[in-house]
């Protein structure tokens, strides 16, 4: 298997989430809304962090699954609703 940049992992779990995503360099990956094109945000590696276009820290390597969650909030794309089949709790009978 060959060696993933940071940015490659990160790139893999926002098209994973539904973004469309363009790789900018080995540092950088661009993800826009592929339902409103015009709402994107460029995404940096540096350090051990992910930056926002804006300088915002939106995450660290390693965690890039939560990092993907959080480009997919602002980006505004809807959160994977969870399973309906859960017995956790059941549904009230009347």
């Amino acid at each position: 298997m060959d060696a993933m940049t940071a940015s490659a992992i990160l790139a893999e779990q926002l098209e994973a989430r539904g973004l469309s995503v363009t790789n900018e360099d080995q540092e950088a990956v661009s993800a826009t809304n592929p339902l409103h094109p015009g709402l994107g945000e460029l995404v940096t590696a540096q350090g051990s962090r992910y930056l926002t276009a804006y300088g915002y820290e939106i995450g660290e390597h390693g965690d890039e699954p939560a990092t993907a969650d959080r480009v997919a909030f602002l980006l505004g794309l809807p959160r994977a609703s969870p399973s309906r089949q859960s017995t956790k709790y059941p549904e009230a009978v009347r």
